[in-house]
């Protein structure tokens, strides 16, 4: 028997920051599990409970998110 896709909601929110800038969530359902914000020319990828890592762009930073979630937690 195989078993039924199940879908899932991906959302990014912008939240601002006291500094100004914008900081990007990723949401699965509800659960928040990273966070993107810009640190010069780059940005700061911050997972929910884990790690900093430093990535070019925000399309790479939200890769980088799904990846970690889906390797570890998903």
């Amino acid at each position: 028997m195989s078993k039924k896709d199940k879908s899932v909601e991906v959302k990014l929110e912008e939240r601002p920051l006291s500094d100004g800038t914008k900081e990007t969530v990723l949401l699965i359902g509800r659960n928040e599990i990273g966070s993107i914000k810009p640190d010069g020319d780059r940005f700061v990828a911050k997972l929910d409970g884990g790690s900093d890592f430093r990535v070019k762009t925000i399309d790479t930073g939200i890769e980088q998110l799904l990846a970690d979630y889906h390797l570890h937690r998903g």
